[in-house]
């Protein structure tokens, strides 16, 4: 079984604690590791886990720099099977300053080949071309491109930011989840639990803070869910 967590905010018991039994688990974004995120999860979580960035995880430098020993774990468009299941993860959430995404942006107006708006684009024209944090918890269209790339070949995309399943999503995300093929979307971010299901019968699954019952999800093989 595969045990998707919401976001954990430097708060590691609760997931350690649930996640004996789970063959793989994956971490929605906010970890917040106060320390080395691989010491955090210990020897029977970590080399288990997979995860994505949340908005949070650039608040401070600390808790950046805390993933880079999971760095090879890190789901950020990339594909990977378990148990026979294929998830993705598009990690970050939209902000304005680097992509500008209202919540009723379709795909078809998005333009996904502009130069300009590439993460190494937008790094390489700040004074100095330095590297933010923020640049890499934050969605860029060439990441929906990268996630295109993926199509008909994902069952879970696994995501910090909502679709337009929550008050606060966004359509682009459920427009990428129909345009990918995937059956289903799991989130966190917005710390409240809900299922639902979007145009295309795409199943959503909104996830709690991880320090709660409602911040855990299992699957199965199948998509289906641990009673």
């Amino acid at each position: 079984m595969i045990l998707f967590a919401g976001d954990c905010h430097g708060d590691f018991v609760p997931l350690i604690e649930e996640a004996g039994e789970a063959s793989a688990v994956v971490l929605l974004g906010d970890q917040e590791p106060l320390n080395d995120l691989a010491v955090e999860l210990g020897p029977g979580v970590a080399p288990k886990t997979w995860w994505i960035y949340g908005n949070h995880d650039s608040d401070y430098l600390d808790h950046f720099e805390n993933h880079k020993s999971m760095a090879d774990r890190n789901l950020h468009c990339r594909l990977v099977e378990i148990e026979g299941v294929r998830i993705a993860g598009l990690g970050g959430v939209f902000r304005s300053k680097k992509f500008e995404v209202d919540q009723t942006l379709r795909l078809a107006e998005v333009d996904l080949d502009c130069p300009q708006d590439t993460r190494e684009a937008w790094i390489k024209l700040r004074r100095g071309g330095r590297a933010y944090p923020s640049d890499f918890t934050s969605i860029f269209p060439d990441d929906i491109k990268a996630m295109l790339a993926l199509k008909g070949q994902v069952d879970v995309l696994a995501t910090h930011e909502a679709p337009e399943s929550h008050a606060l999503g966004f359509q682009l995300l459920g427009d990428l989840a129909r345009a990918m093929g995937v059956k289903m979307l799991i989130h966190g971010h917005h710390h409240e639990r809900y299922s639902a299901t979007i145009a295309g019968g795409i199943r959503v699954e909104g996830l709690g803070m991880a320090r709660t019952p409602e911040g855990f999800f299992w699957l199965g093989q199948g998509l289906g869910e641990r009673v």
